[in-house]
């Protein structure tokens, strides 16, 4: 998250940024709103989607967002809506940024937009709780991964600096010694290959890398160093040279990038930037041209939310397009693709949910959104499935009904009227109708990370979830007290269909 004790979050980190633009006729019955309005239009279309006033309330703008972005165009925060010249200024003198100020204060309403309460069915009567006797006492589990059919599932702390191998039994097979803040695991049948960020609080420093881990000798080679918080790898071969290139995502924090390493063998990797940005968070790798080459589709956070596809040009080239943009303030963390309506093209589903920059408030925007492919990599929002808080979904058919349902989790719930957010079963009903679902041990910990897969080899889709033992954000003591006295490292949803 981006809150200190995470990038760990979603693996996310969402700054809010300075102010876009739109071309709506508003009108002001005060001159300097309207002058602070306009300006934000003006100064502001480069850097991100316009995010109206209405997407935060007034004390996240006023104390939080307003204040952090100043910092950025060169003015320091004193207090009370009161700032002054730090720097030289970018693009605005201080008399225009008191308007933006102005703008923002008085047209945001007092309450954040709250969306309609949810009712969610207690019972997964598909799938059966298991917690493995093992864990770490205080866990921050920022890393699982379901592992292959019926062999080893694992998990990794961040703060320990280890990957645990664990057993279908749920008993604790290996371990391989890591870095701090392990984020991603690719798995093979001889190989680990661990990438950490090197650090959890929101950083620019260079301490993250990439490890490839010998299963059985345990013998460790860093293939990549001096990452930016890097939060996701995704492994293929971008050039038909029949070696895996890597894709990694350097997160960072005011500073970062997109980048892929070809592969040229013998642990050597050559470095090409594709967005040289922060907030990269997640890529998946598909032809989405269908031209015989594997193009890249990535979701950016950080301000400039949205989600871009890099189309292969052949000869290590990529040309970027984007598909899609949101508001600074929707805090993006995950997508990936699926084929909701089997119509043969991928379809995106992603969420928005990361609440950590500021102290959390509840925003009705919140949730999981399922963009349909109209053929031509044209998506356009379909289904808005709100969930306070959100970090994950995952696009599965678990019933193996013959249509996708979804996992998420959520690192930020209404833990007063729906704390059971903190794990929902979206079940498929047909039409791209879906029917909540959690379970009495959702609260059990707080989850910050999910993997699914056959752990145990039976033929279905089982469900592993992490916990991260973190006190940050309006959580309920009765839940702190509980999770001291005992939180599970890992929880695991077997699933019971057979």
């Amino acid at each position: 998250m981006k809150k200190v004790y995470f990038f760990t979050v979603a693996i996310a980190i969402d700054l809010l940024g300075l102010l876009g633009c739109d071309n709506s006729s508003t009108r002001f019955s005060d001159k300097n709103v309207e002058e602070g309005y306009h300006l934000a239009q003006k100064h502001c279309q480069s850097c991100h989607q316009f995010p109206q006033p209405d997407l935060l309330n007034k004390v996240t703008w006023a104390y939080h967002v307003l204040p952090k972005m100043g910092e950025l165009v060169g003015f320091r925060y004193l207090g009370l809506n009161h700032y002054i010249e730090n720097r030289n200024a970018v693009s605005i003198n201080l008399l225009q940024w008191n308007k933006i100020v102005q703008y923002y204060t008085s047209e945001s309403p007092e309450e954040s937009l709250k969306g309609e309460a949810k009712r969610i069915e207690i019972g997964l009567t598909q799938f059966k709780v298991e917690v493995p006797a093992f864990g770490i006492q205080q866990p921050a589990t920022t890393m699982v991964n379901a592992g292959s059919s019926g062999k080893h599932y694992f998990f990794g702390d961040g703060v320990t600096k280890q990957v645990y191998a664990m057993s279908v039994d749920n008993t604790v097979a290996d371990s391989f010694p890591v870095a701090l803040g392990v984020s991603n695991l690719h798995v093979t049948d001889t190989t680990l290959y661990a990438l950490t960020m090197g650090v959890l609080q929101p950083s620019d420093s260079k301490e993250g890398k990439l490890f490839s881990i010998n299963i059985t000798g345990k013998k460790t080679v860093t293939l990549l160093d001096s990452l930016q918080r890097p939060v996701c790898a995704t492994y293929a071969d971008l050039n038909a040279d029949q070696l895996e290139d890597i894709i990694v995502c350097e997160f960072g924090n005011t500073i970062g990038q997109l980048s892929w390493y070809q592969n040229s063998g013998a642990y050597n990797y050559i470095k090409h930037i594709l967005r040289p940005l922060p907030g990269a968070i997640k890529t998946a790798v598909q032809d989405f041209n269908r031209d015989g080459k594997p193009d890249i589709m990535a979701m950016m956070a950080q301000g400039d939310e949205g989600i871009f596809i890099f189309y292969n040009q052949g000869n290590n080239g990529f040309k970027e397009e984007r598909v899609l943009q949101l508001p600074p303030s929707y805090g993006s963390n995950y997508f990936e693709l699926a084929d909701f309506n089997k119509d043969g093209y991928p379809d995106i589903i992603a969420t928005n949910g990361d609440n950590g920059d500021y102290p959390p408030i509840l925003k009705a925007y919140h949730g999981i959104r399922i963009y349909l492919n109209d053929g031509k990599n044209n998506f356009s929002e379909t289904v808005f499935l709100p969930v306070n808080g959100i970090g994950k979904a995952i696009a599965r058919d678990f019933d193996a009904d013959g249509d996708i349902d979804i996992a998420s989790i959520a690192f930020f719930p209404d833990y007063k009227n729906t704390p059971e957010e903190s794990f929902i079963y979206w079940e498929n009903k047909g039409g791209l109708s879906f029917k909540p679902y959690s379970f009495n041990e959702s609260t059990t910990g707080r989850w910050i990370t999910m993997d699914t897969g056959d752990i145990d080899g039976d033929g279905d889709i089982d469900i592993v979830l992490g916990n991260a033992n973190f006190s940050v954000g309006a959580v309920p003591e009765k839940y702190i007290k509980k999770w001291h006295q005992s939180s599970p490292s890992i929880l695991i949803l077997k699933n019971s269909r057979r």
